[in-house]
């Protein structure tokens, strides 16, 4: 199923190099069927029933021969992979339905989208360390051309320099260790290095070295600064590329690896991952009520729940483990929502600025309906998929690092303050006076916006649709109960 994906997506590509530039509207339809039809069938994955064994597809391609270790192409289809591939097809989707047909050179936009999606399924169902970060890697590129080309002010070049700056510096340290695994197994492939016993000392040297790499990609506090800027200057699509997928890469990491690959290390520095964790919750959740750029307080927000999640993955409880995997498809859909509904304000308005906005409700009535149910997943509200995520979480941590658990409810009411001084202030009140365009949702964004809240609220309904789905695996990877 992941060789079908990959091949649709790169046809896709190649068809649209074929495609004349200048059949705009050619070019539009057919990446938007082409992304639905890439949608549909990723969601065939989850016919795959994972109830019989640890993974469900496996399959290895010889790339390059050596001496001491053989270079494969090997993939895997799990409950985690699967869950996070469906994910990136469906905001692919989004993605491209967002896109203008008078972008400016559409044809290059769209062939940038359609790679990253390519390397984002093959990031996700790797099973070599080594392919995981050729990938991971050549994912800087098309983002940072779509920040550096398509952002909307004049410090995108910045901005985009900056993002692959900081992913690039922490790369560096991820290689690292994957050498080292390479000179001490002779291998990438994590089903063989998980049967090889690492020295105390490697393995916390190992850890920490991934450790790193991954927590820039989060980002973790001190190396969160390239996130705000990347998401002010990005264009829309790329916001929700950046917040609604690419900072999974980080955590996807910590599970498929730090935990899974380095058990001991992930028990031996659990005091200073939970700390981090704390400080990076308590530290953007403040930085969030001075800002005054709709895009930065949604960027900031994104940092702590991303934190929030972080902890929960390593202090190996099924309740938090199960809570952090919900909420990264939480905060994949709300973050993506809300950086969808501000792209909006921004094509009519040309401003991000908090201050610009103020009685929208009497103007865009259907527009402020979805920001209200998007705020309020934002913050953590009962019914939305964000609650039951952080209440799991919670409770997991309460059950075995309770002062951790409490510290973080600090970010869960700060949440809730900055979502509600966001949606009031720009809903509510006497309409702006800076405010000359006054049209509602068009149909299209209407139709964007419309899986995005129903999935909010179904999944905060009925969580068992996926929780189910992770169970036995999280048991049976990861020797938790």
């Amino acid at each position: 199923m992941t060789l079908l994906l990959n091949c649709l997506i790169i046809f896709t590509i190649i068809s649209l190099f074929i495609i004349p530039a200048n059949k705009t509207i050619m070019l539009h339809n057919y990446s938007l069927a082409a992304s639905f039809i890439i949608f549909i069938t990723s969601i065939g994955l989850l016919q795959i029933p994972l109830s019989t064994s640890i993974y469900i597809n496996t399959n290895s391609f010889v790339l390059m021969s050596f001496p001491s270790f053989v270079i494969t192409y090997s993939y895997m289809l799990d409950f985690i992979s699967v869950i996070y591939i469906i994910l990136s097809t469906f905001l692919g989707c989004l993605v491209v339905l967002i896109t203008r047909v008078i972008e400016y050179r559409l044809k290059e936009k769209y062939i940038l989208l359609f790679f990253v999606l390519l390397l984002l399924v093959n990031c996700f169902s790797t099973l070599e360390i080594l392919n995981f970060y050729l990938f991971f890697e050549a994912l800087l590129i098309p983002v940072f051309a779509l920040i550096g080309i398509w952002g909307s002010q004049i410090a995108k070049i910045f901005a985009a320099n900056q993002f692959f700056l900081y992913t690039l510096f922490g790369s560096f340290f991820m290689l690292t260790g994957i050498v080292m695994i390479i000179i001490l197994t002779g291998t990438t492939n994590i089903l063989v290095i998980k049967g090889y016993l690492f020295e105390d000392h490697i393995e916390k040297i190992l850890f920490l070295l991934f450790f790193i790499g991954l927590s820039i990609k989060i980002p973790m506090i001190p190396f969160h600064l390239w996130l705000p800027k990347a998401h002010v200057e990005a264009p829309t699509t790329g916001s929700v590329l950046l917040a609604g997928i690419l900072l999974k890469l980080g955590s996807y990491g910590f599970i498929r690896f730090s935990l899974f690959l380095f058990p001991n290390a992930s028990f031996y520095f659990l005091p200073l991952i939970l700390s981090v964790a704390v400080i990076s919750i308590i530290l953007a959740s403040f930085t969030v009520l001075r800002q005054n750029d709709l895009k930065r307080i949604i960027a900031y927000s994104s940092i702590a729940h991303m934190n929030f999640l972080v902890g929960a993955i390593f202090v190996k409880d099924l309740l938090a483990l199960t809570g952090s995997l919900l909420l990264q498809i939480a905060h994949g859909l709300s973050s993506s929502a809300l950086f969808l509904a501000i792209g909006m304000l921004y094509d009519r308005y040309k401003s991000r600025n908090i201050f610009y906005y103020r009685g929208l409700v009497t103007v865009m009535p259907i527009f402020c309906f979805f920001f209200f149910i998007f705020s309020l997943a934002n913050l953590g509200f009962p019914s939305t998929v964000n609650f039951i995520s952080e209440m799991l979480i919670f409770f997991g941590l309460f059950q075995t690092v309770p002062s951790i658990a409490i510290l973080t409810l600090t970010g869960i009411f700060l949440s809730a303050a900055y979502s509600f001084v966001l949606l009031t202030r720009i809903a509510f009140g006497p309409a702006s006076p800076f405010l000359s365009v006054y049209y509602d949702l068009t149909r299209r964004e209407f139709y964007i916006l419309l899986p995005l809240a129903f999935l909010i609220i179904f999944l905060g309904l009925f969580p068992t649709y996926l929780t189910s789905y992770w169970t036995f695996g999280l048991v049976t990877w990861f020797n938790i109960t």
